[in-house]
């Protein structure tokens, strides 16, 4: 059984220990949207992009492999699971969620999402942009394992190693194959242009 508005209402301090960071117009029927943190790592990058005021934006490019972390704290009381996903305004555009799907009960911090743009165009995402979402289950049996140790405050350097390396898209392919078939063209003229030199010198000696 999924929360309610009202019941993530009236559990909202427990559920986002940040009350600073909580806005009702980011509160749905069912699930809260997250915004995007103060920290972007592409993994074409060696460190992570930091954002705020002075530099909100960041550019996916067509295939780029991405980490974000989210503005806002969650917590998972032991009685709830979290399930997580990306807003559709986003899915339009391409952007996939590659780093799970779920959020186990007693953490509380900040959540990673590792994201892959699989879309044909650019897509911005700005500082504290809700392009995310939880929402929040009950479990049928509450879990009893005590809390797990914290949860992230900022992108891990495992994560970005995990990560790391160019993206590889249809785009880059076909650029590559084009290039390759123009390689094989020229090497085509001028092996038909030495060949037809061979053969005159052959055909004059001949004589």
């Amino acid at each position: 059984m999924f929360l309610s508005k009202q019941d993530i209402e009236g559990r909202i301090g427990e559920l986002l220990p940040q009350r600073a960071h909580y806005d009702p117009n980011l509160l749905n029927q069912a699930s809260y949207d997250l915004r995007v943190g103060d920290e972007v790592f592409l993994s074409e990058k060696d460190i992570p992009t930091p954002l705020g005021p002075e530099s909100p934006y960041v550019v996916l490019p067509p295939g780029q492999f991405a980490l974000v972390k989210t503005f806002e704290e969650v917590h998972i009381p032991s009685d709830l699971i979290g399930l997580l996903s990306i807003r559709s305004k986003f899915k339009f555009q391409g952007l996939i969620n590659i780093s799970g799907f779920h959020v186990d009960p007693t953490y509380t911090g900040h959540l990673i999402f590792a994201i892959q743009n699989v879309g044909p165009n650019d897509i911005r995402l700005r500082y504290k942009e809700p392009v995310f979402m939880v929402m929040w289950a009950k479990l049928l049996n509450e879990f009893v394992g005590g809390a797990r140790k914290p949860g992230f405050d900022r992108i891990q350097l495992d994560h970005m190693a995990q990560l790391g390396g160019p993206s590889v898209t249809l785009t880059s392919l076909k650029k590559d194959l084009d290039r390759i078939s123009l390689s094989l063209k020229i090497a085509g003229v001028i092996a038909v242009s030495l060949f037809g030199v061979l053969m005159a010198t052959i055909l004059r000696w001949i004589k």
